[in-house]
């Protein structure tokens, strides 16, 4: 800044300054404002209280907490029932034999196709489509089978890992 421009920047300050009597205003009219706003927050807080307000936020809280605390013990409970009875892997055990037997099944149809020509010459193509499309149910059905069951054996290992970490 050059010379001449301190001299301004001083003079625009100086008359921005404020007088004594012009702070002393300026705190008293603050110190009404403090007064009127304690006033109007103590007068709130009784209004609060004597409504019975606050006492019902709080007890609202409490049975919110108490069904979220019951809520997550019973689906743990349940979770764990299901683990111990060992439903699902009996489920995809049976559906893996229920995929074994259903390849039996069709590939007796398959057989009982191969013998039809002779005997009907018009339902063998017929027959032969079915065996085709029961073949390949057959198969997705026993890869379901498959996955289900290796992903529960992958959940009861995490699981039991999981069991270990908390016991140390």
């Amino acid at each position: 800044m050059k010379t001449s421009q301190r001299g301004r920047a001083r003079r625009h300050k100086a008359s921005r300054e404020i007088t004594p009597e012009q702070a002393a205003a300026k705190v008293k009219d603050v110190a009404k404002t403090i007064r009127e706003v304690s006033s109007t927050a103590r007068e709130t807080v009784k209004k609060f209280h004597e409504s019975g307000a606050i006492t019902e936020l709080a007890e609202a809280l409490h049975e919110a907490a108490v069904a979220t605390r019951d809520t997550a013990k019973e689906v743990s409970d349940t979770t764990k029932e299901i683990r111990d009875s060992h439903l699902a892997a009996n489920t995809a055990s049976a559906i893996e034999e229920t995929a074994g037997a259903a390849g039996e099944t069709v590939r007796a149809a398959e057989e009982t196709a191969r013998q039809l020509p002779k005997a009907a010459p018009k339902t063998t193509k017929t027959v032969k489509r079915g065996a085709a499309k029961a073949r390949i149910n057959t198969t997705n059905l026993k890869r379901k089978a498959e996955a289900s069951l290796a992903k529960q054996k992958r959940s009861k290992h995490q699981v039991g890992k999981k069991s270990a970490r908390k016991g140390s």
